[in-house]
């Protein structure tokens, strides 16, 4: 064998040496197939929290997104595929999530999926929380789920083991659910418990359900109850959401249960959001006295809010004088509130010297307390008005504590000798004792004052 095949032949041997310890080694025989490898997801697409596949992104992609609507859903879906692969493990992802919204997004979906199909483990899994609103979360979402398939078992495993916000809000998602499958076995349940609280968070729950499907029937079953704050509490709770969406029903319904009169203003404060003309003409149809006063009462204290000047229109119709009166004052003192120196306009006109009077101070002593400042401008602007003396007097009964000083120079400029001489002789009275070495300071540069300070 020449020199170069012989070499040849030795390379050959030391690859085939090399070969066979490359494909003995360990490393080589775990190694998969590449036709096995996973493939690069796209962005977005591959996830990874515990292990679990879905297509929202990993939950740092999803908590990274800025947009908060679309990371609590994202954070919903990513919720909903991990629990189905490993309960357990999807839960202990919570701790990763940092802001309490966010928590609450992902496990509402987590334990309402788990608890679909194994409640118990949903159950203890929310005991593992600390004490608050995240617990509360926790088990209304759980006990929905379970009172699916088991309403009345749900409520009473809430009712008897949780306290506080946790059984309230459990109570409450247990009869929005039951009451969408039986109402009337929601309803039965809650008067069972009437008094307790979970009774009365029940009914509310499962009257609110009655007035946006049925109504009629919600409010005839309450009203067959026996007199008392569960029959209260349920017919409130369905004539209120009865009358947001038809008030005129409600109405006519309250019309035909004078017993239940009393309720009136009710219907009253949720047609006036809709038709006030509507709502004041029915408060007057009212034939007990005291309900008319109050039902009107109340549509005029919405209606000021919205539009003082066509509730006023409507007032001056009334017939009672004495009703006139007191809705128009206290349609001024709503007024007052956002508008006063409107309101205080409309007052100015009034013919009748007395009502005159009430009226204004109504108005000032409002916008003294809100705006003094404010109020100061006015006068200002307005020095010689028959109602200026008497917005002088509120000012000055406003600053009389905070800015004795000030309230002195309102005072003093009263044009009615016998108010002037009352409010300064109240300031320097109030001063005097508070702070008498002020007052003395003050009355030195102003020795004028030292009678009225002696008197």
């Amino acid at each position: 064998m020449n020199p170069r095949t012989q070499n040849l032949v030795w390379l050959v041997a030391l690859a085939l040496s090399h070969l066979g310890w490359w494909y003995g080694t360990s490393d080589y025989r775990e190694r998969p197939d590449e036709a096995t490898l996973p493939s690069v997801h796209p962005k977005n697409e591959s996830v990874s929290v515990a292990g679990f596949q879905t297509s929202t992104g990993s939950l740092t992609e999803i908590l990274a997104d800025l947009d908060v609507s679309k990371r609590r859903q994202n954070l919903t879906a990513l919720a909903e595929t991990a629990v189905l692969k490993d309960a357990e493990s999807a839960f202990a992802e919570l701790e990763n999530i940092p802001g309490l919204a966010d928590k609450q997004a992902y496990l509402k979906q987590l334990l309402s999926t788990w608890a679909a199909s194994d409640p118990e483990a949903a159950l203890n899994a929310c005991a593992t929380l600390p004490p608050g609103e995240l617990r509360a979360t926790a088990y209304a979402a759980t006990t929905a789920a379970w009172a699916v398939k088991s309403p009345q078992e749900a409520a009473e495993w809430a009712n008897t083991k949780l306290t506080g916000n946790a059984r309230a809000s459990s109570i409450e998602a247990i009869a929005q659910t039951w009451s969408q499958s039986d109402p009337s076995a929601a309803a039965k349940w809650a008067l069972e418990k009437a008094n307790l609280p979970a009774g009365s968070t029940a009914i509310r729950v499962v009257m609110e359900h009655w007035a946006n499907t049925a109504p009629d029937e919600g409010a005839a079953w309450a009203s067959e109850l026996p007199v008392g704050d569960f029959r209260e509490t349920a017919l409130t709770s369905v004539l209120s959401e009865w009358s947001d969406q038809y008030p005129a029903q409600a109405a006519a319904w309250l019309d035909a249960h004078p017993q239940d009169a009393a309720l009136a203003s009710i219907v009253a404060q949720a047609w006036t959001e809709s038709d006030p003309l509507a709502a004041a003409a029915w408060a007057q149809k009212l034939t007990d006295s005291n309900l008319r006063i109050t039902a009107t009462g109340t549509v005029i204290s919405s209606w000021a809010a919205a539009a003082p000047d066509q509730a006023l229109g409507w007032i001056n119709q009334l017939q009672d004088a004495d009703l006139r009166s007191e809705m128009t004052l206290r349609t001024l003192g709503t007024w007052a509130a956002d508008e006063p120196a409107l309101a205080l306009q409309y007052a100015n006109a009034i013919q009748l010297p007395d009502q005159r009077a009430t009226m204004q101070e109504q108005i000032l002593s409002t916008w003294a307390s809100a705006a003094p400042d404010q109020l100061a401008a006015w006068i200002n602007q307005n020095p010689n008005l028959q109602s200026s003396d008497t917005a002088r007097q509120h000012l000055t009964g406003a600053w009389t504590e905070s800015r004795p000083e000030t309230a002195l120079t309102v005072a003093a400029g009263i044009r009615q000798p016998e108010l002037r001489l009352e409010m300064m002789e109240t300031v320097l009275s109030d001063w005097q004792e508070k702070n008498p070495r002020a007052v003395a300071d003050y009355v030195r540069r102003y020795p004028q004052l030292a009678p009225i300070l002696d008197q």
